[in-house]
């Protein structure tokens, strides 16, 4: 059963004190359907009761501005690029503590399916995780929870994928391997560039199109009535 075998999983991280819990709170073998039920509902109280008490979310509050680049991708609808972000950053994360999150997500992501055990009456079981888990994942008072629930549901959604190299790694690698090979400075060419060149005539388009605009912007100034002769000046 892929739902045990992902709990399960899950508890390879818990201390011992939570193993003993589980095992003296499952009932004995037995082959009743409504056993493998209560195997569920257990397991998944036991590692919502895990994740609940501890102080720090998987993924540090320190790493705000990655994880609010990452939002702002998701809600741009640049699912793409916000998914390769995630792969990047991932591969920052300590091995540990990228694999429990690996465990976790794989989890969740089964457990939210409509189909599978029902966790909550009256609520679908997507709802219930998202708001459940939103909180162990990540923990940062400056994100709305609307948007920490966003990238929740964005991480679980694509769990299969996240903990991947991306291509574009990969591609920069194998150039960087082969430059060193052939004996040249890897450093001279990085293969990237935050810099997208434009043509000389677009230069020369834009240039002109912003001492349009600054000069449009002095002259609107200069007609406000409202701004004091001193301010226009500063601003001027």
């Amino acid at each position: 059963d892929k739902w045990l075998y992902a709990a399960i999983e899950c508890l390879e991280y818990f201390p011992d004190q939570f193993i003993v819990m589980v095992s003296q709170q499952l009932p004995q073998s037995t082959n009743k359907p409504s056993s493998l039920n209560t195997y569920k509902k257990i397991l998944f109280d036991i590692i919502i009761k895990y994740y609940s008490q501890k102080k720090d979310s998987l993924l540090a509050t320190q790493d705000l501005d990655i994880h609010s680049g990452i939002i702002e991708l998701i809600e741009k609808g640049k699912t793409d690029q916000a998914l390769e972000a995630s792969q990047l950053y991932l591969k920052l994360l300590a091995p540990n503590i990228r694999e429990e999150l690996h465990r976790l997500l794989t989890f969740i992501a089964i457990a939210s399916e409509s189909e599978g055990y029902k966790l909550q009456k009256q609520f679908d079981n997507r709802s219930v995780v998202i708001k459940t888990c939103t909180k162990f994942i990540l923990q940062n008072k400056t994100l709305s929870k609307p948007q920490a629930e966003l990238l929740t549901q964005f991480l679980m959604d694509n769990h299969s994928e996240l903990f991947k190299t991306p291509l574009t790694l990969l591609e920069l690698t194998g150039r960087r391997l082969e430059s060193l090979l052939e004996g040249q400075d890897p450093d001279i060419n990085s293969g990237f560039t935050f810099c997208q060149r434009v043509t000389t005539k677009e230069y020369e388009d834009q240039k002109q199109q912003t001492k349009q605009y600054l000069l449009a912007l002095v002259q609107e100034i200069d007609n406000d009535p409202a701004i004091p002769l001193k301010q226009k000046k500063k601003l001027i």
